[in-house]
């Protein structure tokens, strides 16, 4: 067993726990506006094929359009691809709230510690960074230093972490009906920054193919935003 798999597990571990203390915390029985068990459970079951599907297929496409061979899988890939089946769903199922901070919690410490397996898996994972002089490049084994693109992102997914703890109790309103769209938001957006270093190939310049994933959900972020901010307030 690789300490990428192990440090994966991990991840599912440790995103599983926090979701399941997050709820019980605040007494979030399922995601708002889904009242049957039925539908909730058609609405998990979505998410996860979203997420599954997305992360395969965008992870591999990068690969190919980067010149490499095999398989891959994306975090960006599969949420991109779960929010627009969570989507469908709640337009055809006539769901108007946001349904997504139920997950928030646990898919930020996903995220957070799943990178921190990426950064331990080094060249083979194909998500390092590109060359840097700066003192904490890392040698991942090729005699160059790198940006530590993933550590970056598990500073930033805490940090946002840190945010919804403390923010949460003092306006539970406020991220119930915003709190998804600002997550997305965050994670959007630092990656759009990070992967200006990573040596991935241009599909539309000067942009690779997950930041054109993050411009659109960047754009979906700032609509729901507006959205919803009529209605909390």
């Amino acid at each position: 067993m690789t300490l990428h798999l192990i440090v994966d597990l991990l991840a599912l571990i440790s995103g599983a726990l926090m979701s399941i203390w997050f709820r019980r915390q605040y007494g979030l029985e399922r995601p708002r506006g889904i009242n049957q068990e039925a539908q909730h459970h058609y609405y998990l079951l979505v998410l996860l094929l979203g997420l599954v599907a997305g992360s395969l297929l965008l992870g591999t496409l990068n690969l190919r359009l980067s010149g490499q061979a095999g398989l891959a899988k994306s975090m960006l890939g599969g949420v991109f691809a779960a929010i627009v089946a969570a989507e469908i769903f709640k337009y055809f199922a006539g769901i108007r709230q946001s349904t997504g901070l139920y997950f928030v919690p646990g898919l930020v410490v996903l995220i957070a510690v799943g990178r921190i397996g990426c950064f331990f898996a080094g060249l083979d994972d194909f998500t390092y960074g590109i060359e840097t002089q700066l003192p904490w490049g890392v040698d991942f084994g090729d005699g160059l230093k790198r940006h530590p693109v993933q550590l970056y992102e598990t500073f930033v997914m805490f940090a946002f972490l840190g945010v919804l703890l403390i923010g949460y109790p003092k306006h539970p309103a406020f991220w119930q009906a915003q709190g998804f769209y600002v997550f997305v938001l965050v994670y959007a957006g630092q990656r759009l920054i990070w992967e200006f270093l990573k040596p991935y190939s241009i599909v539309l310049p000067p942009f690779n193919l997950f930041q054109l994933l993050c411009l659109g959900l960047l754009g979906y972020a700032v609509v729901m935003l507006l959205k919803t901010r009529k209605a909390y307030g």
